[in-house]
């Protein structure tokens, strides 16, 4: 029976070795703390910006002290080439938020821009998601979209 027991704490053992534990990276860019996204890496970071790489043609980033005209940062990426496509209000986590999508041609290939950017008294951020993938789902309930995952995590320090 003893036999037994040490046996099959042995094969637990191996098997949660095999298996690993994924953990969640946190990451600040003040005054926020978030969760970064599975898949992606920090590609550089400092006091105001957290830019995030999944590949070559996905990332993400986090941006605090933005400002708060929401129709000149679309003209100004409009008069950078980027062809605007939609804009849209909604409210996720207690965050009232806007989101503007943008596509750009580069070197042939179409990328495609998403803004949610957020205004609060405690300071304006946006994140942002950049993706080759036409068919992205940009509603922050679904767990495809990378935002998600920091918007869900988010605190205010």
């Amino acid at each position: 029976m003893k036999f037994s027991k040490t046996f099959l704490l042995l094969i637990t053992l191996v098997f949660v070795a095999s298996v690993g534990m994924a953990v969640a990276e946190d990451t600040t860019v003040a005054p926020y703390t978030f969760t970064i996204p599975d898949d992606y890496t920090i590609a550089t970071a400092d006091d105001t910006t957290c830019a995030m790489q999944k590949d070559e043609s996905n990332a993400i980033s986090f941006a605090t002290g933005v400002g708060d005209d929401l129709e000149a940062a679309k003209q100004t990426l409009i008069d950078q080439g980027k062809t605007f496509i939609s804009e849209e209000s909604m409210e996720y986590n207690g965050y009232d938020v806007t989101l503007q999508a943008f596509s750009v041609d580069i070197n042939g290939n179409t990328l495609y821009c998403y803004n949610y950017a957020v205004l609060t008294e405690s300071g304006n951020f946006v994140v942002t998601v950049t993706t080759d993938d036409a068919n992205f789902d940009t509603d922050l309930n679904s767990d495809s979209n990378p935002a998600k995952v920091i918007f869900d995590s988010l605190q205010v320090n």
